[in-house]
């Protein structure tokens, strides 16, 4: 029974070793697949990480894409709103004036320019009710010095200042009123009031 004993502890002791190896080995390979899915969830983790700060970036840049369009939309809106107060306020200047009759010898201006674009010998011309006795005055003026016959209508147009002149026929007409003057050179306008408030 010894020997039986012996050979048992024997085939024990190298099924042991085997085993013993075998786990090592698994062992080992168990550590080296750990490591690699270690190192290849460190890597998605990193890339996660980098493509977030990306789609960060992204969003902030848009966001402040975003931003300066608002305010340079907010400054184009503050800069319309002052040269439309600009043009209000030069025409209550206007408006005052001509109602004491300070501007007659622009009004006659007006009307000889009106003329002159229109060019024919017989006119129509048009204004507002409180202008036309003024107009009455200086078209006595501008018809002699231009030798021409003007009618002024009663038929009364919405304008601060200034006049319409048409041919009879009405196949030619000249607006000549201040609104359209200003409508013309609003870019101009626009150009000094955003020098005084950039």
């Amino acid at each position: 029974m010894n020997g039986l004993a012996k050979v048992v502890d024997e085939v024990a002791e190298k099924i042991v070793e085997s085993l013993d190896s075998s786990f090592q080995e698994l062992s080992r390979e168990v550590g080296k697949i750990v490591e690699r899915e270690r190192e290849e969830t460190l890597r998605l983790v990193d890339e996660m990480i980098e493509q977030a700060e990306k789609r960060s970036e992204i969003i902030k840049s848009r966001i402040h894409s975003l931003t300066q369009v608002k305010i340079r939309g907010k400054k184009l809106e503050q800069l319309e709103e002052c040269v439309d107060e600009v043009i209000k306020k030069v025409l209550e200047i206007i408006e005052k004036k001509a109602g004491r009759g300070e501007l007659d010898k622009h009004l006659e201006k007006m009307l000889e320019e009106a003329i002159d674009i229109v060019n024919v010998k017989k006119v129509k011309v048009y204004t507002n009710q409180h202008l036309r006795e003024s107009l009455r005055r200086v078209s006595e003026n501008v018809s002699r010095k231009k030798n021409i016959e003007i009618t002024i209508l009663d038929e009364p147009v919405e304008t601060v200042f200034g006049v319409i002149v048409k041919s009879i026929d009405g196949s030619i007409t000249f607006d000549n009123r201040i609104e359209t003057k200003l409508d013309r050179i609003k870019p101009q306008i626009r150009k000094t009031v955003a020098t005084h408030i950039s």
